[in-house]
């Protein structure tokens, strides 16, 4: 049954963005520290703040500038204009996030004219959230990166973290959306790992859009992963993920078998874990998947996109999303990329989050 419905996108973003809120707190800490101070079932809700408000971080505001830049894309091409480059929409668009935290973007590119839309009018998405330092600093350096000639050597996550918008987009082609997942993510990270982590995920999500089981989306994925050259990391934290799956039971002290989540195969390979465990909980998904040392908002936002993407909104704790901030914002980009998927007439779009 295809994945194809409204509330289906609005789950995929909506549970990134309360992933990442509720890994926030635990973000840096041990393991041992986290059970510690929040006690043995660990984080269950948002806790980083005495007003019990969920707050993102860089991972969902890159994941959504993310979504306008191909939403951009895909409405050009629609106004009959020149065919419009993807990577450079998504990079003007990154390049917008990095303004809104640096306000100093390289001076060779103008995003001056396209600084409206519901992002750049929203002050929420201007505070700074431990933005990656990778990220900030190739974007700062005026330069895009691509595969071919990478911008750095960095395999950190916050390529992988970014990208569930492809899946969603390119539902209908998941060798496509792998292919487009890495090339935005190796703008900011030109390890392969950093990149093949991406084009894997976008893949997942292509194929979980396209109705299938996650097992076999993992599956799928992975045999388009093989095809690509220096796979070998990527393939082997994707098996460690499935092996630990299959041969234990879901418990914080196993996620850390796997790693920390700092790089981009091991944020992956956590998230998969702890979705196959709950592919239909995600409550018991996310909670797994941000109490353990490391970058647990990343695990915790690529978890949810995962199974959000599968529950829907509607198989989401109500409470997590009204106490998430900019859950209106997110959830009209997801209707916008929903939107672009549905207009199967060609119809010029003028998408929500484009207007002032």
């Amino acid at each position: 049954m295809s994945k194809l419905e409204l509330d289906n996108y609005i789950g995929c973003l909506l549970g990134g963005a309360i992933g990442d809120a509720l890994g926030a707190p635990t973000e840096f800490m041990s393991l041992k520290g986290i059970l510690h101070k929040y006690g043995n079932k660990g984080v269950t809700d948002y806790v980083e703040f005495e007003d019990n408000i969920g707050r993102i971080t860089d991972d969902t505001q890159m994941t959504l500038f993310t979504a306008e830049g191909l939403i951009r894309y895909i409405n050009t091409e629609r106004e009959g204009g020149n065919r419009g480059d993807y990577i450079q929409a998504v990079y003007r668009s990154y390049i917008k996030w990095l303004n809104t935290q640096t306000k100093a973007g390289p001076g060779n590119i103008n995003v001056k004219h396209e600084m409206e839309g519901c992002l750049l009018s929203n002050r929420l998405i201007y505070k700074k959230r431990a933005p990656g330092i990778t990220c900030l600093n190739a974007l700062s350096s005026g330069g895009c990166g691509f595969i071919d000639t990478p911008i750095n050597n960095s395999k950190g996550c916050g390529g992988v973290m970014r990208v569930a918008p492809v899946g969603l987009v390119f539902h209908n082609d998941s060798s496509r959306a792998f292919e487009i997942g890495a090339e935005l993510a190796a703008i900011t990270h030109g390890h392969p790992s950093g990149f093949l982590s991406a084009g894997t995920f976008s893949a997942i999500i292509s194929c979980l859009n396209q109705g299938q089981e996650l097992e076999n989306a993992i599956q799928t994925s992975m045999i388009i992963l093989k095809e690509w050259k220096h796979h070998e990391e990527t393939l082997s934290a994707i098996n460690k993920a499935i092996d630990l799956f299959e041969t234990t039971q879901p418990a914080f002290e196993n996620v850390e078998k796997i790693g920390e989540g700092w790089t981009g195969e091991e944020a992956l390979a956590i998230s998969l874990y702890c979705a196959l465990h709950y592919p239909n909980n995600f409550e018991k998904a996310i909670v797994l998947s941000i109490n353990h040392s490391g970058d647990t908002d990343s695990t915790g936002s690529i978890t949810g996109n995962i199974i959000g993407l599968l529950t829907g909104r509607i198989g989401m704790p109500e409470d997590w999303i009204m106490n998430l901030e900019m859950a209106e914002t997110i959830i009209q980009i997801a209707q916008d990329l929903h939107l672009c998927n549905i207009n199967s007439e060609g119809i010029p779009l003028m998408p929500s989050c484009l207007k002032p």
